[in-house]
């Protein structure tokens, strides 16, 4: 009995290790001016509310500068950038070959803690959107020991100004290289849901090739 039950709990051990945890990512701003000409997006106004969220999976990552960024993958089909006024838009799909969507946490790299919205794991550059040549920046900094580490579950809160170092929220154009709608940074918002069994990153990495 004492075998059957050490067993058991070696597979709930097992079992448990096999979870990984949802975290649902959302960050929020005010559009304060937009030069995009063709729709959906020129139909955004100034003053209206901006959200971006997304989820990502506690046990998909790659790290970035080592002890410095880690990125987490979006899940592209939970993406949505939406406006008050009734525009939505996603990630571009197909996705670009050979890139990667990920929300990354920033544990002192170069000088403050922080968050970013790239293609890259190692620095801020944004995602591609779903118009054309349109991309999505988000990158926040904040005073030394705001996060305590890379893990996206020691992050859970919600980052408002308090600490904030600096921020850059809005869309800029692949061609030319400028911001084409800017958005004033209210706060970003991380939290968890249900535990779900684990992918394989060979699973998730299907979906960018």
């Amino acid at each position: 009995m004492r075998r059957f039950a050490i067993v058991l709990a070696t597979l709930l051990i097992a079992t448990a290790g096999a979870q990984a945890v949802i975290v649902n990512v959302e960050a929020t701003g005010q559009v304060f001016f937009n030069g995009i000409g063709d729709p959906p997006l020129s139909g955004v106004g100034s003053g209206e509310q901006m959200v971006m969220s997304f989820q990502v999976d506690s046990d998909l990552f790659d790290e970035g500068t080592p002890g410095d960024t880690r990125g987490y993958l979006i899940d592209p089909a939970s993406f949505s950038l939406s406006f008050s006024g009734g525009v939505e838009i996603g990630l571009a799909d197909p996705f670009p070959p050979g890139q990667t969507p990920y929300f990354t946490l920033v544990d002192g790299f170069p000088v403050s803690d922080g968050f970013f919205v790239s293609t890259s794991p190692f620095s801020p550059g944004g995602v591609p959107l779903a118009q054309d040549p349109f991309n999505l920046d988000l990158d926040i900094g904040y005073v030394g020991e705001t996060l305590t580490s890379l893990d996206i579950l020691d992050a859970v809160g919600n980052y408002g100004f308090d600490g904030l170092t600096r921020y850059s929220f809005g869309l800029w154009a692949v061609f030319p290289d400028n911001v084409v709608l800017g958005v004033d940074f209210e706060s970003l918002t991380i939290d968890t849901t249900v535990p779900v069994e684990a992918a394989t990153w060979s699973d998730v990495k299907t979906m960018f090739r």
